[in-house]
């Protein structure tokens, strides 16, 4: 893998690129803010850095949008107030004192009650929280793999064992030989269109291993859209430019 740099306006962005058999030019910005350029084999790197040149702007957005993502998801205060996203929308955090755990949808907000000897134990509430939130995640998926897996059925695809866990780069992996699909716990925090999809591309997996255009085109049956849903998570939440 080549490393490279371009200059705008007077800051170094640097880039990696791999050679790779395509015919476009595809830029990735990971979750980490690292930037990578896969490159048709031929060519040239000059050509590469022009491309980088013109995403320069879209890869600063990204890079800025990863500062305050990372912020808002791995730094929660757990005060009144505070926001959090749940299927693409932003609610207000109430922490309330009761005689038990529990968290609660309300309107606009997102009611976490936590027993009073608790009520100042960040951590505690913390944890109580994201044991909620999982469950919660785990409720939303189990009911889509089976809504997906009833249409997909008659292709051999059976319904999987779900796994819900922290994952840095990806919103799903499928794996076929132990008939299992995990998924990232923060894929609850975007609008359900966009796990919908998540859904049915790990579950596609199970028919196409890979991402060919055969794999593309078997999704393109179920969901005519999915290119409108993918842009939402790349644009929005992975920084994909494809």
């Amino acid at each position: 893998m080549e490393k490279d740099f371009i200059e705008s306006n007077g800051e170094k962005i640097y880039f990696y690129v791999q050679r790779k058999n395509v015919k476009n030019i595809n830029l990735k910005v990971n979750i980490d803010k690292k930037v990578t350029l896969s490159i048709p084999m031929k060519m040239s790197l000059d050509k590469a850095k022009d491309f980088v040149k013109k995403k320069a702007n879209w890869i600063k957005k990204q890079q800025d949008f990863y500062d305050t993502f990372a912020e808002q998801k791995e730094n929660i205060t757990f005060e009144d107030g505070e926001t959090v996203y749940l299927l693409g929308k932003q609610y207000k955090m109430k922490i309330i004192s009761d005689n038990h755990n529990s968290v609660v949808i309300n309107n606009k907000y997102i009611e976490i009650h936590i027993k009073e000897k608790y009520i100042d134990n960040k951590n505690y509430i913390k944890k109580v929280y994201e044991k909620w939130l999982k469950q919660y995640a785990l409720n939303i998926l189990e009911k889509l793999v089976i809504k997906y897996q009833d249409t997909l059925k008659k292709y051999g695809i059976k319904i999987p064992r779900i796994e819900i866990r922290q994952m840095k780069t990806r919103w799903g992996s499928c794996m076929p030989a132990c008939n299992k699909v995990i998924f990232n716990l923060n894929l609850i925090k975007t609008p359900i269109c966009c796990i919908e999809y998540v859904v049915l591309h790990e579950l596609s997996h199970f028919k196409h291993q890979n991402h060919s255009k055969n794999f593309y085109n078997f999704i393109t049956i179920f969901m005519p859209d999915w290119k409108e849903r993918k842009k939402i998570l790349d644009e929005e939440f992975m920084g994909v430019v494809k």
